[in-house]
């Protein structure tokens, strides 16, 4: 029987490169076992709108735990811009940040 640590994880920024190494790792490696499943990223983490013009973030990678049914949001840095790991212990994704600018 498959079990997961997600209960012990939490969300983090990622502002160093090895830390960002040790959780690709550990990701990729929860793959490869089975227990995570790599879906794809539909939804954006932040939305800026003005008028017709919108502009999307989206996060690079993620994955959903088979066991809890945890969804982890994973956002690879692009030094110095930072990434981070977010946990959606319920599984749905609700994490987009929307902003409408009305710039005249």
């Amino acid at each position: 029987m498959m079990k997961c640590d997600c209960e012990e994880r939490i969300g983090l920024e990622i502002n160093s490169y090895n830390l960002f190494i040790n959780l690709k790792d550990f990701f990729e490696q929860q793959e490869q076992e089975g227990l995570f499943l790599d879906i794809k990223v539909d939804e954006p983490y932040y939305l800026w709108r003005n008028g017709n013009r919108e502009v999307a973030y989206y996060a690079t990678k993620w994955y959903k735990c088979k066991c809890c049914g945890c969804l982890w949001e994973f956002e690879y840095p692009d030094f110095p811009q930072k990434g981070f790991v977010k946990k959606y212990k319920d599984g749905i994704y609700n994490g987009t940040q929307v902003i409408d600018s009305k710039i005249k």
